[in-house]
């Protein structure tokens, strides 16, 4: 057997990970973190065959494969490096893309089947639409959890986070069961069907979301930016706010609380309104040493220390989303 199955086995993967990076219209994701994401669902599969000589069954299938899967996914949140709805869902993705196609090579390499280039086809869709599906389907679940969508409470996070993981392995083992009673070719047609239809429908309502956040921040955030280059800070509600905290905080301290949210404020501002930019099909406008910004913002935020950050919450956002606005574009 040439060549050929393995790269056309591939096809089908990369045409899923396309979709969804041109129904992503902010360009929300980052290169790297793509490539990374995929190298690590192979890695995942790599994982998830060694731990299945112990629990090959299709619910033991679904189990690992999804809890390994999912843990990549939520590492990612955890860190801040994906913290909406879209490029969380594309990160998801493409580590299901990376799982397929380790899974592939290594059935056609197995040679317990030796396939000809359609059925090789075959193979690279199936996998792409359920191990992106579900991966991606687990990933949407996981950020809504994390940020509270289910509810602010630590414990409510939690199960939200584990409703998400039970769902998608209920996915996975039920498409396990399906694929013994109906012929593969429907049931990847099906799934197509509602992958196109409710990935669609995510990034609608991700575009949403983002230009709703973006209205309720930008604004306040300029005029809170434009009073404090003009001095006139102390006539606003924050000024107010942060005299009523000078009163209480170490002189260097409340300093660094004050250029910590100037530098905050230059930096979303900047991050934002060049998400705007790339929606709209522009370039991105250039930002000057913004890697020493944001290294200076982090030094800034250890030094302030928790109780800083909280007494900032009022003005300066402490969500991750909005961290990672600031941090990661």
């Amino acid at each position: 057997m040439g060549p050929l199955p393995y790269i056309l086995s591939f096809v089908p993967l990369a045409l899923f990970v396309v979709a969804l990076l041109v129904m992503d219209s902010f360009s929300l994701t980052k290169w790297r973190l793509i490539i990374a994401t995929f190298l690590a669902g192979m890695a995942c599969c790599a994982v998830s065959f060694t731990l299945l000589e112990y629990w090959e069954s299709p619910l033991g299938d679904a189990v690992i494969e999804e809890g390994v899967k999912g843990l990549v996914v939520l590492f990612l949140i955890g860190r801040r490096k994906a913290a909406l709805l879209g490029d969380t869902t594309i990160y998801g993705a493409c580590v299901g893309a990376g799982f397929g196609l380790l899974e592939n090579i290594l059935h056609l390499a197995s040679g317990t089947a030796y396939v000809d280039a359609w059925e090789a086809i075959s193979m690279g869709l199936e996998a792409a639409v359920m191990h992106i599906g579900c991966t991606s389907t687990l990933a949407m679940m996981l950020i809504m959890a994390w940020q509270g969508k289910f509810g602010q409470l630590r414990w409510n996070k939690g199960i939200a986070i584990a409703i998400s993981f039970v769902l998608a392995i209920l996915i996975h083992y039920l498409h396990n069961l399906a694929h013994h009673y109906i012929p593969p070719l429907i049931v990847t047609v099906v799934l197509i069907i509602y992958f196109i239809i409710s990935k669609y429908s995510l990034f609608k309502k991700n575009e949403r979301f983002i230009h709703a956040w973006i209205d309720d921040c930008l604004n306040n955030e300029v005029a809170l930016l434009s009073a404090i280059r003009k001095g006139e800070l102390s006539t606003t509600h924050a000024g107010e706010y942060l005299l009523n905290l000078k009163e209480s905080l170490d002189p260097l301290v409340f300093f660094d609380m004050c250029c910590y949210m100037a530098s905050y404020l230059e930096l979303s501002i900047a991050a934002k309104s060049n998400l705007l930019l790339r929606q709209a099909g522009m370039p991105p406008l250039p930002v000057k040493d913004n890697r020493a910004k944001i290294a200076e913002l982090k030094a800034l935020r250890k030094r302030i220390g928790r109780s800083g950050i909280i007494a900032l919450a009022p003005i300066v956002s402490n969500r991750d989303i909005d961290r990672w606005i600031v941090e990661n574009k």
